[in-house]
């Protein structure tokens, strides 16, 4: 027979051209990379070994190696080629990062049972020509169990097919195009060599197929970070979102280098980076090395790495965390020298700890801030403090998300007098929403040291609603009675433009200084820098009053106090229990409330939520009571509502 063999020549060409461009593109350790690397070698092999079969078909000797190396590569042909379609299921399941573990009953059956088949048939065939055989003149010829080799290769791209429409919201559409592009061409090629079996056009067909994917893979440089060679926080990010939205059950290793930036500085930059390929390269490698798990290692920030782990055997997985936290006890050898760094490691799983991949970045984000204080390497993130940080954090996302949206809401809590029972001044309080609508309480849940933007814009947009409450209740009267005061955080008071913010809303507003006061807790009045004093003052020369809140929680500093414009304190909530459980306590406590008497200071008390507090701040003397339980915090028109029901009802 006579064989169109140009078609395979063409084939070879395309994948060998494909392969040399791919010498340019960087080679990324990612599970796309190396699927598309699998189905690239098998589509090249079964091109080669059927040109080399049909030439010597073409070209019969009667040598004794002649049928034997015939043979050789036919059955490397129809491995190879079946292998293309298990490696083309193989790819689908790398875009949807879904790992296959063929030690698992269900992955061995749906992925690796067909192609099993298919080798222990051409291993039979070798002996009893069941798929194919060859006659005396070398001429090829179909056996009786050759459509056993069409099913397996159908069901191969059938159920590709079906897991790409099963998830087809997580590839990008221009990835759906290629994959449907690869089915639509081998099964051209397919048919067409099955009817005219000397057209040799399946093998072009999957090179062609194969070329478009090359082309729609992703830019390695996006996904790699170049000075470790390893993947960076995109690709980390990318897959996380994948593995979420499946449901799909992970572990995550965290890998902290503490002490990077005392490395550069003692061996140098490019040493110190050196020591950070080493880390990069053991960290690709031992979870498959040492214990069988499949991993993969992300450069998460310049001195943290993620190890993803593919596998829900708890056991396996906390003894990889043991051996990290093992290596990183040992010096790192690099140049001549012994090199110890200082790290730490912490292990989170998917789905218990957390849900979104927001969460996931928040609770990291926390670790590693805290993570410097820990004396053990591994470092358990369920243990008291990381959980209270990691929702301030949340909280953080929470106002960014609300102020975005327009939906958070200021309230205003009434601050009862003592003497009159009643009082024009309310504490301006920040509520936000969540993704249902609910009303989130912010008190208590912001730090005092902390600074982001949301928190500092937070301020101002409190500021604000104040200011504009505030000039609608006094109606233009710059003496009017209403008062408001709004709390500000460390970062919102040290910025060098704050009064020149502060006039601007004052002025778009229609609204006077004096009218608000502000309220900063005790540790950020004992920390603030000189420009924060010098802010304050300014500001104190315009009106404006501050009240210290929470005082007694921080580092009390009366010289700071003294020296501000101060016109009242808050007792802190835990003081005033105290007060009332212990009568040494209390004297204590009066103590103080008489001293801030003494040099014409208010006394509050904040957060009373009990009759039994309320009357302990009453005895101690205190001028203003403050909590949910002398009035809850309420909407601008129903507080002055409250007010008039007050003057009107008694």
């Amino acid at each position: 027979m006579h064989y169109i063999f140009y078609f395979d020549i063409c084939a070879i060409c395309i994948l060998l051209t494909v392969a040399v461009v791919s010498l340019s593109r960087k080679l990324v350790p990612a599970y796309r990379q190396r699927a598309y690397a699998m189905l690239f070698l098998a589509v090249f092999t079964a091109s080669v070994a059927e040109r080399c079969e049909t030439y010597l078909q073409m070209k019969p000797v009667s040598a004794a190696w002649y049928h034997p190396l015939e043979m050789f590569f036919g059955s490397v042909y129809f491995v190879a080629h079946l292998g293309s379609g298990f490696c083309y299921l193989i790819y689908i399941l790398s875009v949807l990062d879904i790992y296959v573990d063929i030690r698992k009953v269900p992955d061995f059956l749906t992925v690796m049972l067909g192609h099993v088949i298919g080798v222990v048939l051409v291993i039979i065939n070798i002996f009893v020509p069941i798929l194919f055989s060859y006659d005396q003149n070398g001429q090829y010829h179909r056996g009786p169990l050759i459509v056993m080799y069409y099913i397996l290769a159908a069901y191969y791209m059938g159920y590709g097919c079906l897991i790409l429409f099963k998830y087809k919201r997580f590839m990008r559409n221009r990835t759906k195009m290629v994959i449907l592009s690869y089915v639509v061409l081998v099964i051209t090629g397919v048919i067409v060599q099955f009817f005219f079996p000397n057209v040799l056009i399946e093998n072009l067909m999957s090179a062609l197929s194969i070329t478009l994917v090359y082309i729609s893979l992703q830019n390695p440089s996006e996904m790699v970070d170049d000075s470790l060679n390893i993947l960076n926080r995109k690709a980390f990010l990318e897959g996380l979102d994948i593995k979420t939205d499946r449901n799909n059950a992970n572990s995550t290793i965290f890998v902290t280098i503490d002490n990077i930036r005392a490395l550069s500085d003692e061996i140098g930059y490019a040493q110190a980076l050196s020591v950070m390929k080493k880390i990069a390269g053991y960290l690709k490698s031992v979870g498959r090395k040492e214990y069988g798990l499949q991993s993969y290692a992300y450069r998460y920030s310049d001195y943290v790495f993620a190890v993803i782990i593919h596998s829900t055997d708890s056991k396996r997985i906390n003894a990889l965390l043991n051996k990290i936290a093992l290596r990183l006890h040992e010096p790192w050898e690099f140049a001549n020298m012994s090199i110890r760094v200082e790290g730490h490691c912490f292990l989170i799983n998917y789905p218990s700890d957390y849900k979104t991949a927001a969460e996931l970045i928040t609770k990291v984000d926390a670790v590693i801030d805290s993570i410097e204080l820990e004396k053990d390497v591994i470092v358990d993130i369920h243990k008291s403090g990381i959980d209270e940080l990691t929702q301030v954090m949340d909280y953080d996302v929470l106002a960014r998300n609300s102020i975005d949206k327009k939906s958070a809401l200021v309230k205003f809590q009434p601050m009862l007098s003592k003497a009159y029972r009643i009082n024009y001044c309310a504490d301006a309080l920040c509520f936000f929403t969540d993704e249902y609508g609910n009303e989130i309480d912010m008190r208590g849940h912001i730090p005092d040291t902390r600074v982001t933007q949301t928190l500092l814009e937070t301020d101002e947009f409190v500021y604000r609603k104040a200011c504009r409450a505030l000039a609608f209740w006094n109606a233009g009267d710059k003496n009017g009675k209403y008062r408001a005061i709004v709390g500000m955080s460390q970062g919102e008071i040290s910025r060098n433009d704050l009064l020149r913010r502060l006039k601007k809303i004052i002025r778009e507003e229609r609204a006077e200084a004096s009218w608000i006061s502000l309220k900063l807790t005790e540790t950020t009045v004992s920390t603030m820098n000189s420009v924060a004093e010098r802010n304050l003052k300014l500001l104190g020369e315009m009106k404006c009053s501050i009240v210290v809140d929470r005082f007694g929680s921080g580092y009390g500093d009366l010289d700071k106090i003294l020296a501000l414009p101060v016109t009242q304190v808050n007792l802190d909530h835990d003081i005033l229990v105290k007060a009332g459980e212990s009568e040494l306590m209390f004297k204590v406590t009066s103590g103080i409330v008489n001293l801030f008497h003494d040099i014409s200071i208010f006394v509050g008390a904040a957060d009373i939520a009990s009759e039994k507090e309320k009357e302990t701040a009453e005895k101690l003397g205190c001028d203003f009571l403050i909590g949910d339980y002398m009035g809850r915090p309420m909407k601008d028109s129903s507080f002055v509502k409250y007010i008039d029901d007050y003057f009107e009802e008694g």
